[in-house]
């Protein structure tokens, strides 16, 4: 939780990241993606694939648990 605190602070700060930055970065979300892979990318596409990364993360952690999903209420006929 605080990795990703630091990450977001980082991320709305005034200064840019460079290149490096955004590789460790998007490494915070993806352990799979290989620093060299990533270095092929101009920074505008790093900070477009962080961007997502960081989107999908806030989607996923600001879901409902399955049991406090809204169900439909039923209602008897009669």
């Amino acid at each position: 939780m605080l990795r990703k605190l630091r990450s977001y602070l980082l991320l709305e700060s005034k200064f840019p990241m460079n290149k490096r930055q955004l590789i460790d970065e998007i490494r915070q979300f993806n352990l799979s993606v290989r620093p060299q892979f990533l270095s092929q990318f101009d920074e505008p596409s790093l900070r477009q694939y962080l961007d997502n990364l960081q989107s999908a993360a806030r989607k996923h952690t600001t879901r409902e648990p399955h049991y406090a999903r809204h169900t439909q209420k039923l209602r008897m006929v009669g």
